[in-house]
């Protein structure tokens, strides 16, 4: 028979926790509080960031990270103004060459300039004006040309020097034809002194103006009736001479059997020989048709001298060209192409 003599504690106060219970729950308070703290890092982990509170996930922002922050904000500043910089420097730059490029002529930059292939510089061209009531050539059905034949051939071009009989305008045609002719010196006087000044100057309606070497062509210029005729001639820098003549008829009829029989012509008072440039079918001219000759001569690939007929309405003209040394291609070309513009 045993005897337990260990006291009865007696019943436990519901209040009162046990010795155990205490610690149970010490115990749970603690893991509670730890579920709030920040998670544990790897041994290290600060000294490998070195110690930067930017690194800590839980940081207050502006405290720790405010050193790291101003080293970014002073390198995006620096390459603002970099980047600036460089934009104002090419801005600046570009319209210093456009500026630059744009004031001088291009054949005075270096490695702009190209060779000059004879092309002339003309002034502006201007057309003469029409008389009272009349229309253009280009609105008339016969395509007649009303306005002073002297104004319609081209002026000196820059550099050049004026050729030929004095340029003063005289005050009407000389054909003997021209219904002008017996105007009188006051009344002709007072005309010119309100009209403004042009460019050729009135010629016979002869063998010279034609620039023919004989008589055999001109008799032309009688059977169709020619009213009246104009000249222009220069001799440019590079020696080339320049004879422009137009030559007006009673009709567009007229003027085109005069001009089917001069494309015949074949040598001219400063051309011993000619042929007709097959590659000059289709010639650009402004209005009406042309004929090109070649003179036989040559220096190097170039003629010597190169005529062109030209014909629109009741008008016929003449551009011929003449170097010993060749006459360019493309200066012909831009002489003719402009007479031919004049006429309309």
């Amino acid at each position: 028979m045993s005897t337990d003599i260990t006291p009865n504690p007696g019943p436990v106060e519901p209040g009162e926790p046990t010795s155990s219970t205490t610690a149970d729950t010490k115990q749970t308070d603690t893991t509670q509080t730890d579920a709030w703290t920040a998670p544990d890092r790897p041994a290290g982990a600060d000294a490998a960031s070195g110690g930067a509170a930017a690194d800590d996930p839980w940081a207050v922002p502006g405290e720790a990270g405010d050193e790291a922050s101003v080293e970014a904000r002073k390198r995006d500043h620096k390459r603002f103004w970099q980047v600036g910089a460089a934009v104002l420097t090419t801005v600046v730059l570009g319209a210093a060459t456009a500026v630059a490029v744009t004031l001088p002529d291009r054949t005075d930059l270096p490695g702009l300039a190209t060779p000059n292939d004879g092309r002339y510089v003309f002034p502006e061209l201007t057309l003469p004006p029409l008389p009272a009531g009349a229309s253009a050539p280009a609105d008339y059905k016969l395509k007649k040309h009303t306005a002073d034949l002297r104004g319609l051939l081209l002026p000196l071009p820059k550099g050049a020097v004026g050729t030929g009989p004095s340029a003063a305008p005289s005050a009407s045609p000389s054909g003997a034809a021209s219904p002008s002719a017996s105007a009188s010196p006051s009344a002709s006087a007072s005309a010119s002194a309100t009209l403004p000044p042009v460019v050729g100057r009135w010629v016979p309606c002869d063998r010279d103006a034609m620039l023919a070497k004989d008589d055999k062509y001109a008799k032309f210029l009688i059977s169709d009736a020619c009213r009246g005729a104009a000249a222009q001639g220069w001799t440019a820098k590079d020696g080339t001479r320049a004879e422009l003549r137009l030559f007006r008829f009673g009709s567009q009829d007229e003027a085109s059997n005069f001009y089917s029989g001069v494309n015949l012509m074949t040598a001219t008072k400063d051309i011993e020989a000619s042929h007709v440039d097959i590659a000059a079918f289709g010639y650009p001219v402004a209005v009406g048709q042309v004929n090109v000759r070649d003179s036989d001569a040559k220096s190097g690939d170039r003629p010597t001298g190169r005529i062109g007929w030209l014909q629109y309405g009741d008008v016929v003209g003449l551009v011929q060209l003449t170097n010993p040394q060749g006459v360019s291609d493309q200066a012909f070309r831009q002489v003719v192409l402009l007479q031919s513009a004049m006429l309309a």
